[in-house]
């Protein structure tokens, strides 16, 4: 894949905030059992099987099917009671004692100021505190209150835009929990949409049929216009519709590896972060 210059030269000089899905933890492997994190429609499928006698569920498996995730997650919170929901969490998710992935690794060699997340997981969380950045690795949620204070010193962030693992109780996984949050946050959704309008975005590990990546989408100002646009890293199987859509709406420019080819794509953010340690030092001589 030719990475485009542009982008490397942003990453070097670290204007460049690096989005982590989903697909960046599928690569991680259980210490337990060897499993991966589970996908979205397992993870909404396994919800699902806990409701206490379920009934109806065929709306749930309809709305599945046709990638509504937000929606079946919003009729499955319903019914599933909180403290179920907890404990699928922690075996989905913390249990399992996932390793990082080579995407995760290959992020880390980037370090990059910023990194937002989606994900749940604490899988990049962890492995950032073994980084090489000096003053350290800060974790800021969507309900805390400093994150104009990390953006504003040396110390790298890793911003976890839909809650954690460790507090439970504040994961946002359904349409109307996401807009509670940004309703009660109001202060850390307007610094996101700042760096969103000022800096240049790299989507790793997103499918575009991701929910999470549809909220940021439809719900920041990244449609700011800008002559540098923002890369996603995607299968090629991505709709051509679709993509000339996003592009015009969003200015992402799409990068493709061969649909379901993991290990190709791993190779590229690798071969990614090799291009920008280059340039860095490069610089310094």
């Amino acid at each position: 894949m030719d990475w485009p210059i542009s982008l490397v030269e942003e990453l070097a000089a670290r204007r460049c905030i690096v989005f982590l899905g989903a697909g960046a933890s599928a690569g991680c492997l259980s210490a337990m059992d060897g499993n991966s994190p589970p996908t979205w429609p397992r993870f909404l499928e396994n919800l699902k099987d806990r409701i206490p006698a379920p009934d109806r569920t065929e709306t749930i498996d309809s709305l599945i099917q046709r990638e509504k995730y937000l929606d079946a997650a919003e009729v499955i919170l319903n019914k599933l009671p909180a403290a179920d929901f907890t404990r699928a969490i922690r075996e989905l998710f913390v249990q399992p004692r996932y390793e990082k992935s080579s995407i995760h690794e290959s992020t880390l060699e980037i370090d990059p100021k910023v990194v937002v997340t989606t994900n749940y997981d604490d899988i990049y969380d962890a492995y950032c505190r073994t980084g090489i950045a000096q003053d350290g690795y800060n974790v800021c949620k969507y309900y805390e209150q400093h994150l104009a204070t990390d953006l504003r010193s040396p110390v790298r962030v890793i911003v976890k835009a839909h809650g954690c693992v460790n507090d439970i109780s504040k994961i946002v996984l359904s349409r109307s929990q996401y807009f509670r949050a940004k309703q009660e946050n109001h202060e850390f959704y307007a610094i996101l949409n700042s760096l969103f309008m000022t800096n240049t975005l790299l989507f790793l590990g997103y499918s575009m049929s991701d929910p999470d990546i549809q909220l940021i989408l439809e719900n920041s100002n990244i449609f700011s216009k800008s002559t540098h646009p923002h890369y996603a890293l995607v299968g090629d199987d991505i709709i051509p519709d679709i993509e000339e859509s996003m592009r015009k709406a969003y200015n992402i420019e799409f990068l493709k590896y061969r649909a379901g080819q993991y290990d190709e794509a791993n190779r590229c953010v690798q071969d990614l972060a090799e291009q920008v340690e280059a340039m860095r030092a490069s610089r310094l001589t």
